[in-house]
């Protein structure tokens, strides 16, 4: 009576692990991958567009506009359209970016402009915006039609999840017999050549990157998934914000008197103004001279028809939950962590290319290797039935 050996649930599991590794490699590894470069292209998107911004003529002794003022001239200069957006840097030789929507016209989004904080004056569209925001749709919801609401975003977001399994089951797989040895995680085996130097090197590449994959997919994921979001919100202590909302039109005037008032006595490098599509609540977020980072900033709400100030929220008076919670998007691409964390992020969001194409390239491999293992055996198992029928 012959009795079956079943191996070990330690090798079930790796073996399973593996295949799944794979799946989701080959199923949205292409979506990984045109997430990173995108994400990489993003890294230094201020910085790109600033270079491009040609320098307005100097006016020596010109002071900046008043707020306001800056406004009403923009306004001006661009009949039949309403300001959605602007944002205005304390330093006047700075422009400041303005963006637009069509009153009358169908045409969604905004379109933003350069005044010169001088005189007015209209300097021109911002540039490479039509460039960034088409790289912002393609990394958030792969560019498909609903945008937010549509398919992409679900397919970004289980992509995000993905990494998350691709890190932790990579991670898994590779745990060396002496993990507290660094060679055995820095360093490639001697004798390694061709595909299996490259898969050294993937698996090297991997569990040195890991730690940021994750940090990545995890901070991604509060885009993706409403229930997501709600629950980080909860474990971090913070409450959901309420919107805000003022009825009638709102008058930019009344509105920073509102806003000077709630701040008085703080100094701002930044300050930028939404507008909502409807209702009166104007807000400003304001961001403290030398801030931490670009979501460090104070929220102020006022009621654009009264002047009332609906809501003061400060930066420096918000619990850490709170703080880390502002700061999601500044982690997600490193900048929270300072420069070295913006170049950390790019270098490994221009590596996930390199995950995807020797991904694919392995599990091509294995079929070839599969396909000829099978044909030899069928050829072996023809030759021995042909001796069998000869004998």
């Amino acid at each position: 009576m012959s009795t079956s050996i079943r191996p070990p649930f330690r090798i079930i599991f790796r073996k399973w692990l593996f295949t799944l590794h794979g799946w989701l490699g080959l199923t949205l590894g292409l979506v990984l991958a045109l997430m990173g470069l995108t994400g990489a292209a993003m890294s230094f998107q201020d910085e790109i567009q600033a270079l491009l911004i040609k320098p307005a003529p100097l006016h020596t002794g010109q002071p900046a506009l008043a707020p306001v003022a800056l406004l009403e001239r923009a306004a001006m200069a661009q009949p039949g359209r309403s300001i959605a957006r602007a944002q205005i840097d304390s330093d006047p030789a700075v422009p400041a970016r303005i963006s637009f929507v069509d009153k009358t016209a169908q045409a969604k989004g905004r379109e933003t402009y350069l005044f010169d904080q001088r005189d007015g004056r209209l300097l021109g569209p911002l540039p490479a915006a039509a460039l960034f925001d088409t790289v912002e749709r393609l990394h958030r919801w792969l560019a498909m039609p609903g945008n937010g609401k549509g398919p992409g975003r679900i397919i970004t977001g289980s992509a995000a999840i993905a990494l998350i399994v691709l890190g932790l089951g990579g991670l898994y797989l590779r745990w060396p017999s002496k993990p507290r040895d660094w060679r055995a995680w820095l360093t490639i085996p001697r004798g390694r050549t061709g595909r299996w130097w490259w898969r050294e090197l993937h698996l090297l590449l991997g569990g040195v990157m890991m730690t940021v994959y994750l940090l990545s997919a995890l901070t991604g994921l509060w885009w993706s998934f409403e229930w997501y979001r709600n629950g980080v919100q909860s474990l971090l202590g913070g409450e959901r914000a309420e919107k805000v909302k003022a009825k009638g039109q709102p008058d930019f005037a009344l509105g920073w008197q509102g806003f000077e008032k709630a701040t008085s006595g703080h100094a701002y490098g930044r300050i930028t103004l939404i507008v909502p599509e409807k209702g009166a609540a104007l807000r400003f977020r304001a961001l403290p001279q030398g801030a931490r980072h670009n979501r460090a900033d104070d929220a102020v709400v006022v009621d654009g028809a009264t002047g009332k100030v609906l809501s003061a929220d400060f930066y420096a008076r918000r619990p850490a939950g709170e703080r880390v919670m502002a700061g999601v998007f500044e982690i997600h691409r490193g900048a929270f962590f300072g420069m070295g964390g913006r170049i950390i992020l790019f270098i490994t969001s221009l590596s996930l290319p390199f995950f995807a194409v020797t991904g694919l390239w392995f599990w091509l491999a294995r079929q070839r290797s599969k396909r000829k293992g099978r044909a030899r055996r069928l050829a072996n198992q023809a030759a021995t039935d042909l001796a069998s029928a000869s004998s």
